[in-house]
């Protein structure tokens, strides 16, 4: 019996190791029928890709029109009163000149509740709205030499969350109702300089909106982001992701940090 053991030993040994030779061959068969991969190509000086996803740039080529965009529509039900182009004109100046104040006011509260981020939200909003001011403003003494700006109005600021969704608000109204009402207008009256300030104005409220609820929604988790405040049209962008302004396509050069 010890014989045959020895024996089925022996032969158990020789057959596993012949199938591991076996499997040896083919594995070193199949590597030298699959190519190497090859190393990432990469220009002189820089860094090899490490599979990471590129960040998203805004990186804009082409101003919206109000001719050719899709969201210019007045909302159903409109708030607004439309007049001339001039009236509307003094219309817009009276309203922007009430959230300049109002966000002046809202940036305080923020600054004294701790939220510092915001407040620089507000301020660089409020800043904004001084852009659109002086834009309609020279338009309508171009129209009625006489023009003069309105007195700001009182103003009342709640909690910061308040402020941020009443602020919101306001430039949904400006964005979705109020200005494609003033460039319908204008485009009826030929007005082509009141339709290009309109309508960078109506653009950059959207954007306005979606900055107060983005930072309403991470009120108490803000991050260290900067704001950047275009000279030109009001657009406001958070962070450095951007190359250019996606309404009036200033570089971020001329951007002013907040």
């Amino acid at each position: 019996m010890a014989d045959v053991s020895r024996r089925a030993f022996v032969k158990t040994a020789a057959l596993g190791a012949a199938a591991f030779s076996t499997a040896g061959i083919l594995a070193a068969c199949a590597a030298e029928e699959k190519p190497a991969a090859e190393e990432p190509k990469t220009e002189a000086g820089a860094e090899p890709q490490t599979g990471a996803p590129a960040a998203n740039v805004l990186s804009p080529t082409k101003a919206p029109d109000a001719e050719t965009a899709s969201n210019f529509e007045t909302v159903p039900d409109s708030k607004t009163v439309v007049g001339t182009t001039y009236e509307n004109l003094l219309a817009a100046i009276e309203g922007e000149t009430g959230a300049t104040t109002k966000y002046q006011a809202f940036a305080k509260v923020a600054e004294q509740e701790g939220f510092t981020q915001i407040a620089r939200l507000f301020n660089c909003t409020a800043d904004a709205e001084k852009i659109h001011i002086e834009l309609e403003y020279n338009l309508a003494k171009e129209i009625d030499p006489a023009t003069e700006k309105p007195e700001p109005p009182e103003v009342q600021g709640y909690d910061s969350g308040v402020n941020l969704i009443l602020g919101a608000n306001g430039e949904i109204y400006e964005t979705s109702d109020m200005y494609p009402s003033f460039i319908k207008k204008a485009q009826e009256e030929g007005n082509e300089k009141a339709v290009q300030v309109f309508t960078r104005a109506k653009l950059a409220e959207a954007y306005h909106a979606e900055r107060y609820l983005d930072a309403y929604n991470t009120i108490d988790e803000p991050s260290d982001d900067k704001y950047y405040l275009c000279p030109i049209c009001g657009y406001i962008h958070k962070g450095e992701n951007f190359t250019a302004c996606p309404i009036c396509l200033a570089p971020k050069e001329s951007f002013t940090a907040y």
